[in-house]
């Protein structure tokens, strides 16, 4: 059957339709100079589609098949390849040369031929840890892959240890222990109210487990760490038996759920946990979190409803007080959903948080982009201490998805090195890498590395440097 996605009328046009390739692109051409600082691998992941999803699916980019970009940095030359994560759902519809899967995280729509099939689309985030590289999307457990050629050696149970049927996109590793803290949820399987959460020693082994119980069937998409405390958000996009029989994706917003928000000390168990609550808000990703004292402070993009304009808030959770309802304040007026930190001071305090942002009043090249359309054109670094917001414009025909942050070599210093994200070219129809000092933003991009080819609109990335990429080999 010929692959035809022009039919499925939600599907991206243009810039980010599928592009159903791999590549290899060695000593990727440079416009300005790669600081020699920057020795590691840039990982980043995107949807991309086999074949074509089916037509009410409301969202694609979320239910395509997991593909990885890798830009590895050494000696000030920089080497491209893309590789799709070999999942046993895209080699499953690849034997039968047709789409397979239904509608996001509806099982209900899956054709009968893959009802025994690890669905797993591994599209969503990368983490090295415990000597592997592992792809992740929430509704099931991770693919592990090489972290040089990008092979895929097959889904990762953690010794046969996680008992849950899923593990989130989103765990936190702590810079002081090196343990990752991650979880499941719908951990019994879908549509279950069960939590699992884990603690992965150093070495990739499970040293804690704890199963919670949901206050509701919400979505858990990301969670945030302190030192003492796991910090477990319930949003209010939720889902039921009635809605996937109806043959729709799986979540849909519901403001009138209460946002419920899980404290669970780190070393406690299911009876430690308590609940607290605020009004409904969009939010999917969370920025960082930290004690101060009594309280837990917790910082993250959110919107008052689905649609609406995010800004960069904070959450305040007392842990003294007898009120169950949670603080909230502005920090940033940024509006990009996507922040990213200085992730060695994740869960301690810190001063800078970099998040994209949509500025109408810089100026976009409507002729030779063919049109408006919203773009992210800037990256913002903003300081918790009251100092300036910083600023990278990224052009005038571009769009930039998220970034990731790369210490500069040598330096423990927070905030200091460089911010990394790929841009979409709308007027060249490819996509390029840009690098800016992040204590220099307004200076613009230290170096692009053009790609000849697009790429599709990103979900998330991560920065491995070449010491932290050896240490983890020595401990597989």
């Amino acid at each position: 059957m010929a692959v035809d996605f022009r039919g499925h009328p939600l599907f991206p046009r243009g810039f980010n339709s599928p592009t159903r390739f791999e590549a290899d692109v060695y000593d990727c051409e440079v416009w300005g100079e790669i600081p020699s600082d920057i020795e590691g691998t840039f990982y980043r992941l995107q949807c991309d589609f086999a074949y074509r999803p089916p037509e009410n699916e409301w969202l694609p980019g979320f239910n395509g098949d997991g593909h990885v970009s890798a830009f590895r940095f050494a000696n000030g030359s920089v080497d491209y390849k893309g590789r799709y994560v070999k999942t046993d759902r895209l080699m499953a519809e690849r034997r039968h040369r047709r789409r397979l899967w239904g509608v996001y995280r509806n099982y209900l729509t899956d054709d009968p031929l893959v009802a025994n099939v690890h669905r797993g689309a591994a599209n969503t985030h990368l983490y090295w840890h415990g000597g592997k590289l592992l792809v992740l999307k929430e509704d099931a457990l991770p693919y592990s892959i090489d972290p040089v050629t990008l092979e895929t050696y097959g889904s990762w149970d953690f010794h046969g240890k996680w008992t849950a049927t899923s593990m989130s996109a989103h765990p936190k590793i702590d810079p002081v222990t090196g343990e990752m803290i991650a979880y499941g949820y719908q951990a019994r399987g879908d549509l279950s109210d069960d939590i699992a959460v884990y603690t992965v020693n150093p070495a990739g082994h499970i040293t804690n487990e704890v199963w919670l119980k949901s206050p509701y069937l919400g979505i858990i998409h990301d969670i945030a760490i302190t030192q003492k405390y796991i910090v477990i958000p319930v949003i209010a996009r939720t889902t039921s038996l009635e809605r996937l029989q109806s043959g729709e994706p799986m979540w849909v917003w519901d403001g009138s759920l209460p946002t419920m928000v899980g404290v669970l000390p780190r070393d406690g168990d299911a009876s430690d946990v308590r609940w607290f609550q605020g009004p409904a808000r969009n939010t999917l990703h969370f920025l960082n979190a930290m004690d101060a004292g009594n309280r837990i402070l917790m910082d993250l993009p959110v919107s008052d409803e689905e649609r609406s304009p995010s800004q960069i808030k904070r959450w305040t959770f007392d842990m003294n007080s007898r009120n169950d309802r949670f603080g909230e304040e502005a920090v940033s007026t940024a509006n990009g959903v996507l922040a990213r930190m200085d992730d060695r001071y994740l869960s301690l305090p810190y001063r800078y948080g970099f998040v994209g942002n949509s500025d109408p009043s810089l100026p976009f090249d409507e002729a030779r982009v063919g049109g408006r359309r919203r773009v992210t054109n800037t990256y913002q670094r903003y300081d918790l201490m009251g100092g300036p917001t910083s600023t990278f414009f990224v052009g005038d025909t571009q769009s930039l998805q998220e970034s990731g942050f790369v210490p500069r070599k040598g330096s423990t210093e927070e905030g200091d090195g460089y911010v990394m994200g790929v841009a979409s070219n709308y007027a060249e129809m490819a996509s390029e890498l840009h690098i800016v000092d992040a204590n220099r933003m307004e200076e613009g991009a230290v170096a692009v590395v053009k790609l000849p080819f697009r790429l599709r609109s990103g979900t998330h990335v991560n920065w491995f440097s070449a010491a932290e990429l050896a240490e983890q080999e020595a401990s597989a």
